[in-house]
């Protein structure tokens, strides 16, 4: 079976060999069970993370087909589909798969569901579809795939992971974390507020929001029903609630609670490298050597600055090549990007993150700055394709599961940020989290 990992292959063999005597039935359903056996196990030991594992993989996209800067989120048995795209840049020629986890309403995965439980039809799907690159300095081979397939959907609501992979899904090149929502009458509606706590008001941001159940039957509020928060596209800050201040029929209320509340952070840093010939704003220039070097202006430490409105993808980038490209996706080149955050010394509370979609929103090797005592400063370079990117630097404070941007970017109430309303479902005696309304609330600026 294509999802058994190799490490499993052995005891697979292994038992094949004892039970080659026995009655084709059971040999095949004993191997069967040998082969899922093997994949939850490894299922259960991975990260849920959007995570790449091969440095040769970049510029990995996963949105609603169509909406290019939109969330990985599609409704559950409907037409809409998600696109998946990455680039290669190792030359060897490679053959793509992905499979699907279902997780938790916290990203566990789902440990109590088998994988014909929310997937209808083949447990892994070909990315056929490849073209190479053209008229570039860097070598890649673009992949795109869409999802649902045919052969392959979700039977039911809740998160899920995508793992992309060769031959072996225990040998991963990448994953991204999307979501699949029910077509239920529950919707939630709420506001941004500046925070009723008040030494907070002038830098955080207070969620008041209503989950209207329009008939959607729960019997325990306090054990079936889970809200999430989550800010931009960040999930490292995502607030889970799981009891209402009020609850009504038909109606739960979480209007009006202090600890439903987020810095508010500022609006997000950006840089446009859609041209490689003509310098724009924030670049200090552009060069080549072996391959295109851009170096960003030096970012300064926004701490203590008004606020100052600006408009932002929200920490998203898109592709674009301006140069007379005809496809960005195959003629839009890559570039290393360097960026420096001037700092006197080295901070001792924790590590330097640049966080956005250019780094997944991860707080992890790949998006970490090292410190530079010549320079007196935080760097980083990047290898990213041309576009348009928006970025923020984050503190990730030891033993701390959530970034602090504040100590750079400062924080203020009025900040335009786009949050996303997550409420879950887990019937009592049912074995998984269901997704049954999603709903976006934007603090957006007058």
């Amino acid at each position: 079976m294509s999802l058994v990992p190799r490490h499993s292959s052995l005891v697979i063999g292994h038992w094949s060999l004892v039970i080659g005597h026995w009655p084709l039935v059971i040999r095949l359903t004993l191997i069967l069970l040998a082969s899922l056996f093997s994949f939850v196990s490894f299922a259960i030991g991975i990260s849920t993370g959007n995570h790449c594992y091969d440095p040769s993989i970049k510029t990995v996209q996963l949105f609603k087909a169509g909406f290019e800067l939109s969330s990985p989120i599609i409704q559950l048995n409907s037409s809409e589909r998600l696109s998946i795209s990455f680039d290669d840049l190792d030359p060897e020629i490679k053959r793509y798969k992905f499979t699907i986890l279902h997780c938790t309403s916290d990203w566990q995965i789902s440990a109590d569901l088998t994988v014909s439980d929310y997937i209808d039809g083949y447990t892994e799907e070909n990315i056929d579809h490849f073209e190479y690159s053209y008229n570039t300095t860097v070598k890649f081979t673009h992949f795109s795939a869409s999802f649902p397939t045919d052969n392959m959907r979700p039977k039911i609501s809740g998160n899920y992971l995508l793992i992309v992979y060769e031959d072996d899904p225990s040998v991963m090149a990448f994953t991204a974390r999307f979501m699949v929502v029910e077509a239920s009458p529950v919707v939630a509606e709420g506001t941004i507020a500046q925070s009723s706590v008040i030494e907070d008001r002038q830098t955080r941001q207070q969620i008041d929001f209503v989950v209207r159940l329009n008939g959607f039957q729960v019997r325990d509020v306090e054990r079936e029903i889970r809200v999430v928060l989550q800010q931009n596209g960040r999930w490292d800050n995502a607030i889970g609630i799981s009891k209402p201040r009020f609850s009504r029929p038909d109606e739960l209320d979480y209007r009006y609670d202090a600890a439903i509340a987020f810095n508010g952070g500022n609006q997000f840093r950006y840089f446009d490298i859609k041209s490689l010939i003509y310098q724009s704003e924030r670049i200090a220039k552009i060069r080549y050597d072996t391959l295109n070097q851009v170096v960003l202006l030096y970012d300064q430490p926004r701490t203590f600055k008004q606020y100052t409105f600006e408009k932002d993808l929200n920490g998203r980038f898109y592709i674009k090549n301006e140069e007379h490209a005809q496809s960005s996706q195959t003629e839009a080149d890559y570039a290393l990007v360097h960026f420096f955050l001037p700092y006197p010394t080295l901070n001792t509370l924790g590590e330097f993150h640049i966080v956005g979609e250019l780094t997944g929103w991860q707080l992890d090797e790949g998006s970490l700055m090292k410190f530079n005592p010549t320079r007196r400063g935080y760097e980083l370079n990047l290898l990213l394709k041309q576009g348009y990117y928006n970025y923020i630097y984050i503190l990730k404070e030891k033993n701390r599961p959530a970034g602090d941007e504040t100590l750079i970017e400062g924080s203020h109430w009025e900040t335009e940020n786009e949050y996303t309303v997550y409420v879950y479902f887990h019937e009592t005696g049912s074995l998984y989290d269901r997704l049954i309304a999603v709903n976006f609330i934007n603090a957006l600026q007058p």
